[in-house]
């Protein structure tokens, strides 16, 4: 990281999961505030390395289980609560790949948001943010070419 590139304010995981046919699904959930289709991210949580506070994340808000990779795939800027009185302009998700093992029928902010699994093409049509779109494309043309 260079001096000129803010350090991450949240990490976020990329919750993904291979088709029988072979294909790539993303998870995306809703935000509480906006409403907007996102991934699962949030704060620095104490003790936990930024994957693991990803995969926290995953597991609070949309109840996936899986392995995150060591290595971040980008970041994205974005306004948290947008068109609310306390929207806040968040600098930079870290945002990491988690291959879904596992998806609970309970967790702890369940009913709070909405989820849907989405191929990239769905997922890049329902994500507005557009730096959000770009890691979200490029991941997905990465996977493709590595099968």
């Amino acid at each position: 990281m260079d001096q000129h590139t803010p350090p991450a304010t949240q990490f976020g995981a990329l919750p993904f999961r291979e088709t029988r046919g072979g294909e790539v699904e993303f998870l995306l959930i809703t935000s509480r505030g906006s409403g907007q289709w996102i991934i699962p991210k949030g704060k620095p949580i104490p003790d936990l390395t930024p994957q693991e506070t990803a995969a926290r994340e995953a597991f609070e808000e949309a109840g996936i289980l899986g392995e995150v990779d060591p290595h971040p795939i980008g970041r994205f800027a974005y306004v948290k609560d947008q068109g609310q009185p306390t929207a806040q302009f968040i600098p930079a998700v870290e945002v990491f790949a988690m291959r879904m093992t596992q998806q609970l029928t309970l967790w702890p902010e369940m009913g709070q948001r909405s989820m849907v699994w989405l191929t990239p093409e769905q997922a890049l049509h329902a994500i507005e943010i557009e730096s959000l779109r770009k890691i979200v494309r490029r991941f997905a043309n990465r996977f493709l070419k590595a099968r």
